[in-house]
């Protein structure tokens, strides 16, 4: 079948469901943006590629839906490194598109030439240039499975010379490898830890969100009666609303959840790669259970055993897994001290709801006296703990919030 590059690429995204495309019109991408509109592709032409890239991630994270990022090459390209590198750690699979120097002039320093693919190379799970102008739909093709297989940012370098050319070329076909369950042996053993345990604690991470995995795990934490934390930023990993539910680690977290899975004899890290922040000590308080047994489970196999010493690792899809775990527990499982455990739950959310209601000002660290100063010099002013308390109040119960970053902004993680 005889068409241009830019209709092969644009034929490619739509095979795929890529609806948006964020960043700035140049004249490097501008053959493929041209086909947007008639292929029902919304193109947001934002003031600044970073701007652009944020909301890709913004995008894609809370519709579950591929997006791609794009711009001019060289300084619109690298104006993208920082939300990349965000939707990295974010795990969100998007489509990064770099359009190159044209690449007849690759290496003479060539307009705008920059070496595009080793800025990107540490924070996308996968990245290829296409080579010649017929395999670009291949390429394409290939880049977007990956980053749905990575569930991260993945990247195609395109020489703008590439476009507007005539070929003759097959479309490639879409493969879809089913997420991996977890191996068997692996599943078995973390039943067997979950069902003789005697205080069972599930730290839910982002995995659970994008692998749709909180019904899962809510049935697996109600089969046990185990409090369910979650990791820092990631409060969406289990609803708010459930009594089993004790909030979040790491700074700024909650004093309850830190109490009660400083008390587990087995954890089960569910969809995390748990990142030292979202486990750093918190109110003075040192809680991660040092002999514990560890339960990880990430889609990832770098990330497990890369942070905590781990007695069962399990790579795989954090639903899957949650799943496979619940059918194979022994009858009994959970049953070891449950209704002091649901006793011990309530009484710790309730304790921290109290104080964290009372809680209107910041303690100064050890020799500081910077908060202390600034109640004195604006004592009518709100602090950040009384903002995010009327924020909290005021906002609907399914809300979404962006924040930006400081302590001000962190302290909304225990809201």
């Amino acid at each position: 079948m005889k068409m241009t590059t830019e209709e092969a690429f644009v034929k490619v995204l739509q095979m795929h469901g890529i609806e948006h495309a964020f960043g700035i019109i140049g004249s490097a991408m501008m053959p493929i943006s041209d086909l947007f509109p008639k292929a029902g592709i919304t193109f947001w032409d934002c003031a600044h590629e970073v701007n652009a890239g944020m909301m890709a991630d913004g995008f894609t994270r809370s519709t579950g839906k591929m997006s791609m990022m794009v711009a001019q090459n060289g300084p619109g390209i690298t104006n993208f490194v920082t939300p990349v590198k965000t939707a990295y750690w974010n795990h969100t699979p998007l489509l990064l598109v770099t359009p190159q120097a044209a690449n007849k002039t690759i290496g003479q320093g060539g307009f705008q030439e920059i070496e595009q693919m080793r800025v990107f190379a540490d924070m996308v799970c996968y990245q290829e240039e296409v080579r010649d102008p017929t395999r670009i739909a291949e390429v394409l093709n290939r880049v977007i499975e990956k980053a749905w297989r990575g569930s991260a940012p993945a990247q195609i370098n395109v020489p703008r010379d590439f476009w507007t050319q005539v070929i003759d070329i097959e479309l490639p076909q879409i493969v879809r490898l089913e997420r991996s369950p977890g191996g068997a042996q692996g599943i078995e053993e973390a039943a067997r830890l979950l069902s003789e345990a005697e205080f069972p604690v599930i730290l839910n991470g982002a995995g659970v969100v994008l692998a749709g995995a909180i019904p899962a795990s809510q049935a697996l934490a109600e089969r046990l009666s185990a409090p369910v934390c979650c990791n820092y930023q990631h409060n969406d990993a289990f609803p708010g609303s459930h009594p089993l539910f004790c909030g979040p680690l790491g700074y700024n977290g909650s004093k309850a959840g830190m109490e009660l899975i400083s008390k587990a004899d087995v954890v089960l890290a569910l969809g995390t790669r748990l990142n030292p922040f979202s486990t750093l000590p918190g109110y003075g308080i040192d809680y991660w259970p040092k002999n514990a047994r560890l339960i990880q489970v990430d889609i990832n196999a770098d990330r497990i055993g890369l942070t905590k010493k781990v007695a069962v690792g399990i790579q795989g899809d954090a639903r899957a897994v949650a799943e496979g775990i619940l059918d194979r527990l022994a009858p009994a499982a959970g049953d070891k001290g449950r209704a002091e455990r649901e006793a011990l739950i309530s009484r710790s959310k309730s304790t921290w709801a109290q104080q964290l209601s009372s809680m209107d000002h910041e303690d100064d660290d050890p020799g500081t006296t910077w908060n202390e100063r600034a109640r004195k010099a604006k004592p009518k002013w709100m602090s950040p703990r009384m903002a995010w308390r009327a924020i909290q109040q005021a906002l609907p119960k399914d809300a979404i919030i962006s924040s930006d970053i400081g302590n001000n902004c962190a302290i909304g993680n225990a809201y």
